[in-house]
């Protein structure tokens, strides 16, 4: 399913869990490092984000245990995202490529965001 897939593809991910951060290289050169912590506040599920309008669980905790920020397992979903396993048990977001690429935290990532919302 072509339509789903982003045009820039992580050629190489790397989780470390000493530093607690994922690193991603895409297929454009760009280099991005994701915190584990901004992972699990930004899970995409419906458990966590919410759906049909109504807040998931993360729009009413204020603090996340060391449990729910502990990624034991990365799977590949498709040709078009990736699925961390928590310590805690959870594993049903789906951050699609196209998603983790737009949370890039680097400054010039940040730069582009803020020049595009200006638009």
């Amino acid at each position: 399913m072509e339509e789903y897939e982003h045009p820039l593809q992580p050629v190489d991910v790397e989780v470390h869990v000493d530093r607690r951060e994922m690193r991603v290289t895409w297929s454009d050169g760009h280099q991005a490092v994701y915190r584990f912590e901004t992972l699990r506040w930004r899970c995409p599920c419906a458990e966590c984000a919410g759906e049909g309008g109504a807040p998931g669980k993360l729009a009413f905790t204020t603090a996340l245990t060391p449990q729910q920020t502990e990624m034991v397992d990365l799977r590949v979903v498709g040709r078009y995202g990736f699925t961390p396993v928590w310590a805690d048990g959870h594993a049903t977001g789906i951050y699609t490529f196209r998603a983790l690429r737009a949370m890039c935290e680097c400054p010039a990532c940040a730069r582009q965001r803020q020049a595009s919302a200006a638009c």
